[in-house]
């Protein structure tokens, strides 16, 4: 499908980058980042294929905790 740092278009037009992916209990979670404008970001799993933003606050705290590791993991 993707990988990390790939580039995808979203149904709004705006280009993506795959900031993370990683799998945890057999769910994909992605984190995306607007490439034209970095404040705009989505935190989402893949669900047959399709990216679905996350909107449940537990499940998005454990997201964002997740990838916040991951990224500071691969500045070290």
């Amino acid at each position: 499908m993707f990988e990390k740092n790939s580039v995808l278009t979203l149904s709004d037009d705006n280009e993506y980058v795959v900031a993370d992916k990683y799998e945890e209990n057999g769910t994909t979670y992605v984190y995306l980042v607007d490439l034209k404008n970095n404040a705009n970001t989505i935190f989402s799993k893949l669900e047959k294929d399709e990216i679905v933003e996350l909107t449940d606050p537990d499940e998005l705290e454990k997201v964002i905790s997740e990838v916040n590791k991951h990224l500071h993991e691969q500045f070290k």
